[in-house]
C-alpha cells in the first residue's frame, strides 16, 4: 500500500509542477519617459527616424484626444460644405448628367481632408481611430506632401518647470526654418502624469515632415 501510494505522488509530481503558476515581470517602465528631456529628445529621435507612431505615443493624452475631436469636426465642415455646394449647383439647373456627375463623387467628398492622413480611406475610417493612431497617421501623411529634403537639427538648451507636473523646454532649430522665430528658439511643453513625462506637440511636431526632412540633435 505505502509503495502505491509512493508510485502515485511520484506520477501527480510534474503535473503539479506544471500547473504551478509561472510569475511575470512587470514590463520595464520606458526611461523616454523619465523626466522632461528624455521625452523631448525620444520625441526628436522619432521624429529624425519618421517613427510617427513612436511619436504619437511620446504625445500628451489629453492633448491627443482635443486634437482627434478637432479634425473630425473639421471633417464635418468639409462634408457639409461640399453638401452646400451640391444644393447651391442643383438649384441652378445644371443638366441632368452634370448633376449626375456631381452624385457620383459625393463618396470622395472627403478626399482634400483624407490627404493629410495616411492610409485613411474615409471619415468614417478615421472616426475608428484611437487618437494617438490618429495623431499618427496624419504625422505620416506628411511624408507625401513635403516640400523638399532641408534638413533641421534640434539642440535642448534648457528647461523652466512651472510645478511639479508641468516643464517648458526650451531648444534651437538649426538652420532656422521659416515662419519661426527669428532665432530659431521654439518650446515644448512637457506634463507629468501616472508618474511618466509626456510631450505636448507644438507647431513643430504637428507639421513634422510637412516643410522638411527632420533630424535631431540633442
Amino acid at each position: 500500500m505505502l509503495i502505491a501510494c509512493a508510485a502515485s505522488l511520484a506520477a501527480s509530481a510534474p503535473l503539479r509542477a506544471q500547473a504551478t503558476p509561472v510569475p511575470v515581470a512587470p514590463a520595464a517602465p520606458d526611461p523616454a519617459l523619465s523626466s522632461p528631456r528624455a521625452a523631448v529628445n525620444a520625441a526628436f529621435d522619432a521624429m529624425s527616424h519618421k517613427q510617427w507612431a513612436r511619436v504619437a505615443a511620446l504625445s500628451d493624452s489629453a492633448f491627443l484626444a482635443q486634437w482627434r475631436d478637432q479634425q473630425l469636426v473639421y471633417a464635418d465642415a468639409d462634408q457639409i460644405e461640399r453638401e452646400n455646394k451640391k444644393k447651391h449647383q442643383k438649384q441652378y439647373g445644371l443638366p441632368k448628367c452634370v448633376q449626375k456627375y456631381f452624385e457620383s463623387q459625393e463618396s470622395h467628398y472627403s478626399d482634400t481632408f483624407l490627404k493629410g492622413f495616411a492610409g485613411a480611406k474615409s471619415i468614417a475610417q478615421l472616426e475608428t481611430l484611437t487618437p494617438e493612431k490618429m495623431f499618427a497617421s496624419w504625422l505620416a501623411g506628411g511624408d507625401a506632401v513635403k516640400s523638399n529634403s532641408r534638413t533641421t537639427t534640434r539642440t535642448i538648451l534648457g528647461d523652466i518647470p512651472e510645478n511639479d507636473y508641468l516643464v517648458h523646454v526650451v531648444y534651437r532649430m538649426t538652420p532656422t526654418p521659416p515662419s519661426t522665430s527669428d532665432d530659431g528658439i521654439e518650446r515644448i511643453t512637457v506634463r507629468r502624469y501616472n508618474g511618466a513625462w509626456h510631450v505636448v506637440p507644438n507647431d513643430d511636431i504637428r507639421l513634422a515632415g510637412r516643410s522638411y526632412s527632420w533630424q535631431s540633435s540633442k
